[in-house]
C-alpha cells in the first residue's frame, strides 16, 4: 500500500509554490495516469519532439518522479540531457496511456484534504476550498504560477516501463 500523502509532501517540499490546482493535477495523474488514450501516435510523437526541441536539457533533474499508483512523471529536461530519443519516450507514453492501470481519485483527494486540514500544504485551506468549489474532477493543466516557476515538461508513464531508461 502506497502512502500518497508522502508523495504530496515530497512535492510540496520540492515545489513550494504549488497551488491547489497543481496538487489536484497530481491527484488526478496518480489516479488515472496521463488520463487519456493516444488516438494518433504520429501526432503524439510530433508534439513530444517539438516540446523536447524547445526545452533546456537539465542533467541535475530527476528522470523519474513517482506519483503513486504505479505511475511516474518522466522529466523531459533530464531525458534530453541523457540523450534519450523522443521515439523511446513516446513508445513508453503510448503504452502507459493505452494499457495503464486506473485508480480512484477520491482517496487521493481525501489525502490532500487531510494535509490541508493540518496545514501541511503550501496553500491555505481557503485557497483549497475556493479551487475545489469549481473543480469538476477532470484533467487540468498546471497553474500559470507553477509553469513559470518550474517549467514542467514531462510525460506521465507507468513507472516500471520508465525504469529501464535509467
Amino acid at each position: 500500500m502506497e502512502n500518497f500523502e508522502a508523495i504530496l509532501l515530497y512535492n510540496f517540499e520540492k515545489y513550494p509554490e504549488m497551488t491547489p490546482q497543481d496538487a489536484m493535477k497530481l491527484c488526478y495523474q496518480s489516479a488515472y495516469g496521463c488520463g487519456h488514450l493516444i488516438k494518433n501516435e504520429e501526432q503524439a510523437l510530433s508534439m513530444l519532439k517539438n516540446e523536447m526541441e524547445n526545452i533546456e536539457a537539465d542533467d541535475g533533474a530527476q528522470l523519474i518522479e513517482p506519483i503513486g499508483n504505479g505511475y511516474a512523471r518522466l522529466d523531459l529536461h533530464k531525458a534530453k540531457a541523457l540523450g534519450i530519443p523522443a521515439e523511446k519516450i513516446c513508445e513508453i507514453f503510448i503504452k502507459s496511456a493505452n494499457e495503464g492501470q486506473k485508480g480512484t481519485l477520491l482517496p487521493k483527494i481525501m489525502g490532500l484534504e487531510m494535509l490541508v486540514k493540518i496545514n501541511k500544504t503550501p496553500f491555505s485551506a481557503e485557497e483549497f476550498r475556493d479551487f475545489v468549489s469549481g473543480y469538476d474532477c477532470q484533467m487540468i493543466s498546471h497553474s500559470e504560477k507553477y509553469r513559470k516557476l518550474y517549467s514542467p515538461a514531462y510525460r506521465v508513464v507507468i513507472e516500471e516501463l520508465a525504469n529501464g531508461l535509467q
